[in-house]
């Protein structure tokens, strides 16, 4: 409002000033509205986004839930895949611990079968010097060397 003047004294300056005055009171009653009216259309905007606020909330903590129990699945998944990877570590040394036993018992066979070949040639060259000493022995008339086996061996010659 504006300052306060005197008031005239002629009826035109007075209905000038009531028109003032009116029309002053009209612009100040259609700021308030406006104000108003922008004040609701805050409060609609406020309104809503607390809601958007409380909506987004609840999702996030949805999420997080979900992050949570997606977190335990793969600590858990983690934990089976290490336990695997332990076990395929463990068979392998394994199995190379078998194959080097396999190599072993396949040297050891090997050295085996040698050693029999060599004892088997060994007694058959030894049969063989035996039965040739027996031969000789059999076709060779006996000696009389005063021993208790010279009348043993002419008896033996008659089979």
């Amino acid at each position: 409002m504006s300052a306060p003047t005197e008031l005239p004294a002629d009826a035109e300056s007075m209905k000038k000033l009531e028109k003032e005055l009116s029309m002053e009171a009209k612009s100040e009653e259609k700021k308030i509205q406006s104000a108003f009216k922008d004040m609701h259309k805050h409060e609609k905007s406020e309104a809503k986004a607390s809601k958007s606020v409380g909506k987004a909330e609840k999702s996030v903590r949805k999420l997080e839930k979900l992050e949570l129990g997606t977190i335990n699945s793969l600590h858990d998944i983690t934990h089976k895949h290490d336990v695997a990877v332990a076990d395929l570590h463990n068979a392998q040394a394994s199995l190379h611990t078998q194959q080097q036993q396999l190599e072993k018992h396949k040297k050891d066979l090997s050295t085996a079968r040698t050693h029999v070949d060599q004892v088997t040639k060994d007694k058959n060259d030894h049969d063989r010097d035996r039965h040739d000493k027996f031969n000789q022995l059999r076709s060779s008339p006996p000696t009389q060397t005063g021993g208790p086996s010279a009348g043993t061996s002419g008896a033996s010659t008659g089979d």
